[in-house]
């Protein structure tokens, strides 16, 4: 199999969009955000863990073999998410302490403390985890990126130390992380624990993966059943109390990768275009940016401009916030992603 599946960078850059929509939730009574998909949005992050755990499987499921191969592994994930997740942290921690000061400051008046420890909690990838706190963070959606930097060490550790029983392993600990998830009673865990929610399904990717690395098919009949299923699922699980029925989501973002890796059909070939191409390269960027633009443009248009709460005019800060999220995370993925990157890697070796 390639390196790379065009069409689900495509899913990934549409699945961003959505995360931006399921976070414009300032007015939860709107028709744009009180509906059964937008709300349940927040589970397409658990896309992108599946999809990290195919990818890095793609990737490196035969590369760690020695200490040297695991450390260059955790070094190339650290330069890929550590100099966006630095700058919007401390974009955000700015903002917040500029607001404070501010006639438009929030009813929250936060101390410094908060935000050094906060800050400290997401720049160390603890962000996922109760360690240092399970508050929501500065830059609320940063929580994940922990979750993905625990899921590439767990990973690595497995290659490293387990490679005879890597599947086992994996297995075990997916096994493990329902276990929890089910003791916990909750699924969405986010702040707290949300790294079990995260390696779990980015388990299930690294099972996706060798379910279809020496096997092909052709499956482009089942693209628009699929997607009919999976909002059917969103439907379900918005209209039931059940919260364990969100646990069929990481096995339905599996097939949904099973499906679209092995299709050629007309919605394949949208996701490969190069507008829906464009979106999944920025897509990190989007993720970290997106809280801050709404937070702006909702202040701009709402409290400085006045506007009133219409179904209207919601609708217009929610389509000025994508358009301006996706235009300033063009120029946070050349400047930030790119040079920063560029110039830790050459730092870091």
């Amino acid at each position: 199999m390639r390196q790379r599946v065009e069409q689900l960078d495509g899913l990934r850059g549409i699945f961003s969009i959505l995360v931006v929509a399921h976070h414009h939730n300032a007015f939860r009574e709107s028709i744009f955000y009180n509906n059964f998909f937008v709300i349940n949005s927040s589970l397409f992050v658990d896309f992108f863990f599946v999809l990290s755990g195919f990818v890095i499987a793609m990737n490196y499921l035969e590369k760690i073999r020695t200490g040297e191969d695991f450390v260059t592994f955790i070094k190339k994930r650290f330069i890929r998410l550590y100099p966006l997740l630095f700058y919007t942290e401390v974009i955000f921690i700015i903002a917040n302490l500029v607001g404070d000061q501010s006639a438009l400051k929030n009813v929250s008046d936060m101390q410094l403390s908060y935000y050094l420890q906060a800050g400290l909690d997401t720049l160390t990838f603890m962000g996922s985890t109760p360690i240092l706190g399970d508050w929501m963070g500065i830059n609320y959606p940063a929580w994940s990126i922990s979750s993905e930097m625990i899921s590439y060490i767990v990973f690595g550790l497995v290659l490293l130390l387990i490679p005879s029983k890597k599947y086992w392993a994996f297995l075990l600990l997916s096994t493990l992380c329902v276990s929890f998830i089910v003791y916990k009673g909750e699924y969405m865990l986010v702040y707290d624990y949300g790294f079990v929610r995260g390696l779990l399904c980015f388990c299930m990717g690294i099972f996706t993966f060798t379910f279809l690395c020496n096997r092909t098919f052709q499956l482009t009949f089942f693209e628009i059943p699929y997607l009919i299923i999976l909002v059917a699922a969103m439907y379900v699980t918005h209209h039931y109390e059940w919260n364990m029925i969100r646990l069929i989501f990481p096995v339905l973002f599996s097939v949904g990768i099973v499906i679209f890796a092995s299709s050629t059909g007309i919605i394949t070939r949208l996701l490969s275009s190069k507008p829906f191409q464009y979106l999944g390269q920025i897509s990190y960027s989007i993720y970290l940016n997106h809280a801050i633009v709404l937070i702006f443009v909702n202040i701009c248009l709402f409290r400085v401009l006045k506007w009133t709460p219409t179904e209207t005019h919601i609708a217009c800060s929610l389509i000025i916030s994508i358009a301006l999220t996706i235009f300033y995370s063009h120029y946070t993925y050349e400047f930030i992603e790119k040079r920063f990157g560029k110039f830790l890697k050459t730092r870091l070796g």
